[in-house]
């Protein structure tokens, strides 16, 4: 958890500013997911739980008392199931002028890597793990050998 004392970036204003803007939009995103996250109705202490974070932190966060720091978002997207990136433009943790220059285009999907993406499904079960990881590589590679022979097939067909 960062204090707003203990950032080195923007003033204190700004900082705080960050900080309600975080915890408004988490507050929002937790309340559509079906979380009371009023004072002490067991909201909170759920998304403690899901998260992986301290009640304190995710009681902070909320309240827009501290900054996330990226650890912490990454724990409360997957928590929430949310896109990390799309979690960082819309609670504004991304600068504003960021924001602007992504606006006109659409922003791709960062890679995942299969035990990134069945961390995020929430498969942990080791044997249905090994299949699956040995299924997307293959995937993988059917892939790339179509999208190497698709400009001779293309020009074949054309």
């Amino acid at each position: 958890m960062r204090s707003l004392e203990d950032s080195h970036h923007g003033t204190r204003g700004s900082r705080q500013a960050q900080a309600r803007r975080v915890g408004a939009y988490l507050t929002a995103v937790a309340i559509a997911a079906g979380y009371d996250v009023r004072r002490r109705q067991g909201g909170r202490a759920q998304l403690a739980a899901v998260t992986g974070l301290s009640l304190a932190t995710v009681c902070r966060t909320l309240d827009g008392k501290t900054l996330p720091l990226p650890s912490q978002l990454t724990k409360w997207a997957a928590g929430l199931n949310l896109d990390h990136r799309v979690m960082l433009l819309e609670s504004g943790f991304i600068p504003e002028q960021q924001q602007l220059h992504l606006a006109g285009r659409e922003v791709a999907a960062a890679a995942l890597s299969p035990d990134e993406a069945m961390n995020a499904w929430g498969i942990t079960d080791p044997i249905i793990r090994r299949t699956l990881n040995g299924t997307i590589v293959h995937a993988i590679r059917l892939q790339e050998e179509l999208d190497a022979d698709g400009g001779r097939e293309a020009a074949l067909r054309g």
